[in-house]
């Protein structure tokens, strides 16, 4: 049994959840209990197997889906939340076990960053009972390490590698998507909130004047609505014209935005794993990423990507990335190399198909 927000929304904790699902069903009985959000990929929840328990409102979904969760306690052999804000709460309402949580992120420093360091102590607090009676699983051994206390067991993030496997040219991506021939093309996939730093996207447009930047991803976000991104386009407006915000796509529509571009960005000060920096590799494209623990996980630098500790480093990388196009395809070659290595759905979902039985059989 799988519990989750939502995945109208979309989101790599979401996509994530429901590649595991998917990869389940395969071998074992599994359902995937979420609740209901619009938003580019609400089709999903049309699958067999997902359950949808009710609305997305916050904080009535929580007990919504303990309801839903109390009600196939007896047919669950296993419970799993992979969500930190609604599947924890619930899980530990609805008193399921053997039970265990992912985490994708530390919840509380992402509290924190959005709305103070209060908020996110009270949330790290809040935790506690949810992670102490409960197998916790981390992506990433920096984010394990965050979490030692709980003695977290690292399951590495896994990829539909299928996906990646016929890409459309450059050329064929640009035409597909509206994008020019003559400019060096950087791409961003993921949220545009204030967490993920994007003003280092924009700073190395001031840097680099024949290069734009198409970023992929919603930027109306619950809460604060658009305010982040109408901040970047009046702090940025002279190389606004050169940023395109997408919003959110399709999840098959992703692996076209990276076929166009040149090099992927990804700024973010804070990740557990990142699945769009995983996703860029398996792509073949190199990346240049904010030098911090996670990245240095999956990015060996100058082999398989780029680590960059300002925007003026950022952009002497994309710049000599540009520049070279032989070393973007030996790069590209490597970073793909490695994640198809290292990334696959299969190998994520056996790992966790290993954990629930272990604990089944206890």
């Amino acid at each position: 049994m799988l519990a989750i927000a939502h995945l109208g929304k979309g989101g790599g904790v979401a996509l994530q959840a429901f590649q595991l699902f998917q990869d389940l069903r395969r071998t074992i009985d599994v359902e995937l209990v979420c609740l209901d959000a619009p938003g580019p990929h609400r089709h999903l929840t049309q699958e067999p197997g997902v359950v949808v328990a009710g609305p997305l409102v916050f904080p009535k979904g929580i007990r919504t889906l303990s309801q839903a969760l109390r009600s196939t306690r007896r047919r669950g052999d296993v419970f799993h939340a992979l969500d930190p804000y609604y599947a924890f709460p619930a899980t530990y309402l609805a008193r399921v076990f053997p039970r265990i949580v992912s985490l994708g992120t530390d919840p509380g420093l992402e509290i924190a960053m959005r709305y103070g360091p209060m908020a996110g102590g009270l949330t790290r607090a809040g935790m506690v009972p949810f992670l102490s009676q409960s197998v916790v699983v981390t992506n990433s051994k920096a984010l394990a390490d965050r979490f030692r206390a709980y003695r977290p067991r690292v399951i590495w993030n896994g990829l539909d590698l299928r996906k990646f496997e016929r890409l459309p040219t450059k050329e064929e991506a640009r035409r597909l998507r509206g994008l020019p021939m003559d400019r060096t093309l950087l791409t961003y996939v993921g949220k545009v909130i204030p967490e993920k730093r994007l003003e280092w996207i924009l700073e190395v447009l001031r840097l680099l004047p024949r290069t734009e930047a198409v970023i992929v991803g919603g930027y109306t976000e619950e809460h604060y609505g658009d305010r982040y991104y109408r901040e970047l386009l009046a702090t940025f407006a002279d190389v606004a014209a050169r940023a395109r915000f997408i919003g959110e796509v399709p999840w098959d529509h992703v692996p076209s935005y990276l076929a166009a571009s040149d090099v992927f960005v990804y700024p973010s000060p804070w990740e557990g794993s990142p699945n769009a920096v995983i996703e860029a590799m398996a792509a073949g494209l190199p990346s240049v990423v904010s030098d911090i623990d996670a990245h240095r996980e999956i990015i060996e630098h100058g082999r398989t990507g780029f680590l960059a500790e300002s925007p003026a480093s950022m952009a002497r990388q994309i710049d000599a990335l540009a520049g070279d196009p032989r070393l973007q395809r030996e790069i590209g070659s490597r970073a793909r190399a490695f994640v198809f290595e290292r990334f696959s759905a299969a190998a994520a979902a056996q790992a966790h198909l290993e954990l629930y039985r272990s604990l089944a059989s206890e």
